[in-house]
């Protein structure tokens, strides 16, 4: 795998649950389109969600960063 400035615990979440709360700090620091695109060249593409973004920012402090995998439906089609 290609050195990643992603975190191994949000590509694990990602392996195992299909999503992923990935934090406000890396969403910040990397940009969320910057994120989403490392994460489709890592093969996990992804939608990002900002759960209680209740004033309509780029990046709430109070919000929920949550990443849900494109894959989530092969993963949940597999589990039966």
């Amino acid at each position: 795998m290609a050195k990643t400035s992603i975190p191994k615990w949000i590509l694990q979440c990602l392996d195992q649950y299909g999503n992923c709360a990935c934090g406000r700090d890396i969403t910040v620091k990397m940009g969320k389109d910057n994120l989403l695109k490392a994460l489709a060249e890592l093969g996990y593409p992804c939608d990002m969600e900002i759960v209680n973004n209740i004033d309509n920012e780029e990046y709430p402090k109070e919000g929920t960063y949550i990443l849900i995998s494109k894959n989530r439906q092969i993963l949940l089609d597999s589990d039966e």
